[in-house]
């Protein structure tokens, strides 16, 4: 049975490391690791995660000064020995069935990823976005998908790697956010095939305090970069493909404008730089939408337009 490492960066997480562990070491697949990297934590999250390990002969527990998610998740990299590679996040939990049901799909179809559906779970309600439907696909296949967002997405978890998808790929300590965006999509460039399976095995626990609680103008022009930068990178490495990233970006600027017109006014002065969008391909009805909230925002915010040949 072939080992699955699954990799948990952990920073101040006292109230959730528990739960997410007891869903790894309860898996119905027995072959695997589980790596925790404490990012230099300063509640009670490492003392939690080796109490765990003293209990469960397959956690490892390794401590460093705080770096960032990148240098965990690479730390954690580097301290795997499975043949396949999974992302936990240490405020998650997974289905007690997830990496036996990924691992079947894996072996069954000879790939080198696999994906599952997810849920974001808020204290009352729950978020289900477009997900894949079962089968499997091309790296192109994916790629594609993934430009378009019509279900393969950047973020680490929810999939099952080959180890070899990561054997020239690390995330970029440099980044202050969106680091995920500028690493998996080259893990997909060294897969060939890609399966997918729609049953929600993954649970994302959206808590204040994550990166999608915070964001700020700033913020929200890196998630635009990050997007700049997938694209150029695509099609530098596949010229003779059409990669068609308007709705990423259509995506940022609705972003943009909602946080202008909720979180600030005249007095800050904001300037709003429009993407590029090819409007031909986005659903009329968000284009309405979209110039509805722009004029809303315009009018309470006041901003100032620049053109997007001066976004940085």
């Amino acid at each position: 049975m072939p080992l699955v490492s699954i990799l948990v960066p952990v920073y101040n997480v006292e109230n959730y490391i528990g739960p997410c562990l007891e869903s790894l070491v309860n898996q119905t697949y027995s072959s695997i690791e589980i790596i925790v990297i404490n990012d230099g934590s300063n509640d009670r999250s490492l003392e939690i995660a080796e109490a765990y390990q003293e209990k469960y002969s397959q956690i490892q527990v390794y401590t460093y000064r705080n770096a960032g998610v990148s240098t965990t998740r690479n730390r954690a990299l580097s301290k795997a020995n499975g043949d396949y590679i999974m992302f936990v996040d240490s405020d998650d939990t997974i289905s007690l069935n997830t990496v036996e049901e990924m691992m079947n799909l894996m072996l069954k179809e000879d790939c080198d990823m696999v994906t599952c559906g997810y849920a974001f779970e808020f204290e009352h309600f729950k978020i289900y976005r477009r997900v894949c439907k079962d089968g499997v696909m091309t790296n192109m296949e994916a790629l594609h998908s993934l430009a378009k967002g019509t279900g393969i997405n950047n973020y680490p978890w929810g999939k099952l790697f080959k180890r070899s998808c990561f054997d020239d790929v690390r995330f970029p300590a440099n980044q202050l956010a969106f680091e995920d965006a500028y690493t998996i999509f080259k893990a997909i460039m060294n897969s060939k095939r890609i399966g997918n399976i729609s049953a929600r095995y993954y649970h994302y626990n959206y808590r204040k305090g994550s990166l999608t609680n915070q964001m700020d103008l700033k913020t929200i022009y890196r998630m635009r970069e990050s997007v700049v930068y997938q694209e150029n990178y695509l099609k530098r490495a596949y010229p003779e493909e059409n990669f068609e990233f308007s709705i990423q970006y259509f995506n940022t600027d609705i972003v943009l404008l909602f946080t202008m017109l909720r979180y600030y006014n005249r007095s800050d002065h904001v300037k709003y730089v429009p993407s590029d969008i090819d409007w031909k391909v986005i659903n009329p009805v968000f284009h309405i939408g979209y110039s509805l909230l722009k004029n809303i925002t315009a009018w309470k915010v006041g901003f100032t337009t620049r053109p997007q040949e001066d976004f940085e």
